[in-house]
């Protein structure tokens, strides 16, 4: 005989049971969206528990007001044998909007009147991964801000736009000496920087404006609907003095300047590709005017890159026909005024095109690799010039030679410097290399045991640009130095500007302490003589007491008792 077990009856499933487990919400619900049924599970999902004991009220009153004509579509365009489906927002009783996916069925008809099945499941989830990665798509993960992608995107759509003559502005920056910030600080202190950075362009640019990070240091704005000069160059100038304010950064306190491009549609360019082009070369030309500036893209702009290369071309031709020659800018001790020393300073004189500046070819050098050989001439040359000066004269006067960052870290550069004393006779305390600050914290632990070696031999160290390349001090004071060299833009404006005047009080005190000699350069004035003299400063440099000449031209003066050693 079957057992009891075996003639009970199937256990039925409640149809609300049912639907509790297979959606998140369901509802009956008229065309108009009038409700007549919602689920236990629905109700307290939407934390409205009297919407399942009470059964009245509006599915509209659960849905984003954006979402409205969709839900109606639906409800309306369902037909008797099929479904409608879409995504839209439903609302909780408190809280953001949760999307949803719905699903409307035809469930019955009463003569004019048709009731709908209406089901909800919840997929904020898997819309929150989407938004994620749509952001991760379109965005810089290190500031949040546009990326090159959504950069592409935004200018194409402006062109698309702009078809009807309305234009709009591209500018293109970067920050002057961010490397020094890296190099000194490390890549931490960089990319607090750079947030900061993209925080005060965001601050000044309106919702239609749109701010890019493309890469480093450098930044893209697009400017919607903004194209005339004057309120372009006006936003420029904001722009420049915000990224001026001061950073604090690692305990620091930084001062940076930036160079921007501007290029206006539809002058500059008719697509993103050419816009993008000239506000960089427009960058590239604010840089060579001087930095902590913009430049409008002109004609003349475009031949930037271009006079690279010609001037690349000609180095090598100048180098075999003897275009390049030393000048010498004297260094006089501040309390008598005696000569102390000169500075080798490098020039180049093209037959066809004149002077040629240290800033357009010493770049160039660097990049290509021609330093080298420049480094080392310049050097030697120097060493030959200042010791027949001393054997001439009875003198014991220092030749002051810069070392490039690239020459610095080679191999070989102290047995070089070695070579050339030995070569030309001239003391080794009677050479000072002077080596940029950002040169040596690019690499402190490596800088330190070529310094002790220079320094084993006699020659002196001095530090060039001080206060300009971010220190760190606990590694200063380990370095064998002999001298710090006030760079001229605190000097320039030393007797107007108080900040000038503590800068350079500073640097004469952390100079005693450290038993190291200081001196200024750029002096113009007996105001500024005056002023570091005051202070303790030992030599000074500037054209108040002596410009740059030729060695013959020194030798002259000399003579003539216009400078006295």
């Amino acid at each position: 005989m079957p057992s009891t077990a075996q003639n009970a009856p199937a256990r039925e499933v409640a149809p609300e049971n049912l639907a509790d487990k297979l959606t998140d919400f369901l509802a009956r619900v008229s065309r108009e969206g009038v409700l007549s049924y919602v689920s236990r599970r629905g109700a307290q999902w939407l934390d409205r528990p009297e919407m399942h004991v009470g059964k009245s009220g509006s599915l509209l009153d659960l849905f984003l007001i954006d979402d409205h004509p969709a839900l109606m579509a639906a409800l309306n365009g369902v037909e008797p044998m099929g479904t409608r489906e879409f995504m839209a927002r439903m609302l909780k009783r408190e809280g953001d909007p949760v999307w949803v996916n719905c699903r409307v069925f035809p469930l019955a008809q009463r003569g004019e009147q048709v009731e709908l099945l209406f089901a909800a499941w919840d997929i904020s989830y898997f819309k929150q991964a989407e938004e994620k990665l749509n952001h991760a798509t379109l965005h810089d993960p290190l500031t949040g801000l546009a990326n090159r992608t959504q950069l592409q995107h935004k200018l194409s759509e402006l062109v698309q736009a702009s078809r009807n003559g309305s234009g709009f502005a591209v500018m293109h920056l970067d920050m002057d000496g961010f490397k020094k910030v890296n190099d000194a600080l490390g890549h931490e202190a960089g990319d607090k920087l750079i947030v900061e950075v993209g925080e005060r362009l965001k601050s000044l640019l309106r919702s239609t404006d749109l701010v890019a990070r493309t890469g480093g240091d450098e930044f893209v704005l697009v400017l919607a609907g903004t194209h005339e000069l004057d309120n372009v160059t006006a936003l420029a100038r904001k722009l420049l003095n915000v990224l001026h304010k001061p950073y604090d950064l690692m305990r620091n306190t930084l001062h940076l300047t930036a160079s921007m491009g501007i290029a206006l549609f539809p002058e500059h360019g008719g697509d993103a590709h050419h816009l993008l082009k000239h506000a960089d070369i427009a960058k590239a030309k604010a840089k060579e005017l001087g930095r902590n500036r913009w430049q409008i893209y002109g004609p003349e702009g475009a031949s930037v890159v271009e006079q690279r290369v010609y001037l690349e071309e000609l180095m090598y031709s100048a180098i075999q026909n003897g275009e390049f020659e030393m000048h010498y800018q004297p260094l006089f001790y501040a309390d008598n005024r005696r000569m102390a020393g000169v500075e080798a300073l490098m020039r180049w004189n093209h037959p066809g095109k004149g002077a040629i500046a240290p800033g357009e070819f010493i770049p160039i050098a660097e990049e290509n690799g021609m330093i080298d050989f420049l480094g080392k001439w310049s050097l030697r040359v120097a060493c030959h010039q200042v010791a027949e000066w001393n054997r001439q004269w009875g003198t014991r006067i220092v030749a002051s030679v810069n070392i490039s960052p690239r020459q610095f870290y080679q191999e070989g550069i102290v047995a070089m410097v070695e070579e050339v004393l030995a070569e030309s006779g001239l003391p080794a305390d009677c050479l000072s290399l002077e080596i940029t600050e950002g040169a040596l914290m690019h690499n402190p632990k490596a800088v330190e045991p070529m310094l002790d070696r220079m320094r084993a031999s006699g020659v002196q160290i001095s530090v060039d640009d001080f206060g300009t390349g971010y220190s760190s001090l606990s590694y200063l004071k380990r370095f064998p130095l002999t001298a710090l060299k006030i760079d001229y833009s605190f000097v320039r404006d030393l007797i107007t500007d108080p900040n000038d005047r503590a800068i350079v009080s500073m640097i004469m005190g952390l100079a005693r302490e450290m038993d190291l000699k200081v001196v200024a350069e750029g002096v113009e004035t007996e105001e500024q003589l005056a002023f570091l003299t005051g202070k303790g400063c030992d030599i000074i440099q500037g054209y108040l007491l002596g410009r740059p000449v030729r060695a013959e031209e020194l030798s002259n003066r000399v003579a003539g008792g216009e400078w006295s050693i």
